[in-house]
């Protein structure tokens, strides 16, 4: 199952987004603490949602959902990017960072946003002075702080440019080829694997010929310049991935087709949390909340009827043993004058109506 996606979904994906360019921000929703929703209106387009999930993943989706009050990070941007227009959404380099850029009265604001590791919403000046972040954080290399130029941490290579002979260079370290691919050169894992795949170079080889750097370095190429034709893949009725064209690597898989890249992902979004009620309607959810309620309320009456059948029976039999009872406690009563309850439990041992005097509790138990 997908977790995360990688540089090259996340080129596709903003490649599909580029209508978004000139919307205005309506409204701006934060359901949980990583997700992140903004709501578009877009000139002969209408109503857009762009769902974020730090760290995860980004997609334009039809669904809003239903939200509590908004957290003071919401409530921050609703202030700055009240009525903005987006004036640009690319991609930073080769990195899984999607920039964002508004423009508002008093000038533009950017926000990058982070889909590696952990993730993170950062919203920064033009000149990328942090004004606020998601989550303030410290590494050794770099710092996420209100007043502190953004920076992440770049790779070495941003392959959208980069040259053959470069790239043969990257791959001549040593390292398994599809370790160099997913890694050095970034295109992911699933993509390491179909260049691998696709060039007919095995994918453990360490080191490459001429030849065979043209052959990679030809599919490598093919994966980043498609035309896309997403489909959702399949493994045993549960979903293994979302991809934006199809990969000879899941040749034998079943799949499911989609317009765009971006429905693709809502879809998988939607199936994998099927069962939240966030994807329930508030009517739905009223339902089952009533629901809930009768079916607690059915239980309890069903647990006091059967008290009250178990507590009646005995009633029934202390009424029609009501003499020898009565003759039980008088006796008991009696003997408390001269022994303790422990006292009178040992010399009531073995008797065949009074099976337990309880010392702790001062309670006789009979058995009728």
């Amino acid at each position: 199952m997908k977790s995360q996606i990688s540089s090259v979904d996340l080129h596709y994906l903003i490649k599909e987004m580029q209508f978004l360019e000139r919307g205005k921000i309506d409204k701006i929703y934060h359901p949980e603490k990583e997700e992140l929703i903004l709501q578009f209106h877009v000139s002969n387009s209408g109503k857009k949602i762009l769902r974020i999930i730090s760290g995860k993943f980004i997609f334009l989706s039809d669904y809003k959902g239903r939200y509590d009050a908004p957290s003071g990070f919401c409530m921050f941007l609703r202030k700055k990017l009240a009525n903005a227009r987006l004036r640009g959404i690319s991609q930073v380099g080769s990195e899984r960072i999607c920039l964002l850029v508004f423009e508002v009265k008093e000038g533009k604001y950017r926000m990058y946003i982070e889909l590696f590791g952990k993730g993170n919403i950062i919203l920064t000046d033009e000149n990328d002075i942090i004004i606020n972040a998601l989550e303030q954080k410290k590494w050794a290399d770099r710092e996420i702080k209100k007043n502190n130029k953004y920076a992440y941490p770049k790779k070495e290579h941003n392959f959208f440019n980069i040259k053959k002979e470069e790239f043969g260079k990257v791959l001549d370290s040593g390292k398994e080829l599809v370790y160099g691919l997913a890694r050095d050169i970034g295109v992911g894992g699933t993509y390491a694997e179909e260049i691998c795949y696709t060039s007919s170079i095995d994918k453990k080889k360490k080191s490459l010929s001429k030849e065979e750097i043209e052959k990679v370095f030809k599919a490598f190429e093919g994966i980043i310049n498609k035309d896309i034709g997403a489909c959702v893949v399949y493994k045993e009725d549960k979903i293994k991935d979302i991809v934006p064209f199809e990969l000879e690597i899941y040749n034998k898989a079943n799949k499911k087709s989609f317009g765009s890249f971006n429905e693709a992902f809502d879809y998988f979004f939607k199936e994998e949390c099927a069962d939240k009620e966030e994807f329930k309607s508030k009517h739905q959810l009223d339902i089952d909340k009533t629901k809930k309620i009768l079916e607690q309320q059915t239980r309890q009456i069903k647990d006091m009827e059967k008290k009250a059948k178990d507590n009646t029976k005995k009633g029934e039999m202390i009424y029609e043993n009501y003499q020898l009872v009565e003759n039980i406690l008088d006796e008991i009563n009696k003997a408390k004058g001269k022994y303790s309850f422990d006292e009178i439990g040992k010399k009531l041992k073995g008797h065949k109506i009074i099976k337990r005097v309880d010392g702790k509790n001062k309670k006789v138990v009979i058995e009728l």
